[in-house]
């Protein structure tokens, strides 16, 4: 009998906890964009990548008392040497990428989050298709109103090429600085 006292009272707490919590959440839109100002890597063959470029998207999630967690988009466009042997091969490559985010806003006009995109596509201009994921870590400065200003760390993994495994991963580290625009309803 005891037990079911504190199971009603326990499934109270929780109850109202979840009632008022929701009460404070916003819909959060978040546009963003960055400039991609070093990528580069190597793998599958021994090929060594570079590239730097534009990137743009927009967060569409969940915020309650600082937590923030919902889907991003990013695209972005840049022109990628491939060196191998001696020859430099420069192609233009547009990646699509799609993930979950989970971050925080602190309230010393800091905020922090970590995005890892399940999807990630890369086509270069002859239509070959690099498919893999991508791991990100971000800070933000939200001393300015209605804008942050951004530093990302990201970590591509390709490992297909038009649906084909590759034998040796294509591994890439990027660095990307940026602005966004957090707006919550």
């Amino acid at each position: 009998m005891k037990t079911i006292k504190n199971l009603k009272l326990t499934g109270l707490i929780l109850g109202l906890a979840l009632m008022f919590n929701t009460a404070s959440a916003s819909l959060l839109v978040e546009p963003h964009l960055a400039y991609n100002l070093s990528g580069s890597g190597s793998g599958w063959n021994n090929h060594e990548y570079d590239y730097n470029g534009a990137q743009y998207g927009a967060r569409l999630g969940y915020q309650t008392l600082g937590l923030m967690t919902g889907l991003d988009y990013t695209r972005s466009s840049y022109d990628q040497k491939d060196k191998s042997l001696g020859v430099t091969v420069t192609e233009s490559m547009t990646r699509n990428e799609l993930g979950l985010f989970v971050g925080y806003n602190f309230p010393i006009m800091l905020r922090a989050w970590g995005t890892y995109y399940f999807t990630n596509t890369s086509e270069n201009a002859a239509g070959a298709e690099y498919s893999g994921n991508t791991k990100e870590l971000g800070v933000g400065f939200t001393a300015l109103p209605l804008l942050s200003i951004n530093l990302m760390y990201r970590m591509v993994t390709f490992d297909e090429v038009n649906s084909i495994s590759l034998s040796d991963d294509i591994n890439i580290s990027e660095i990307s600085l940026g602005v966004s625009l957090p707006l919550t309803f």
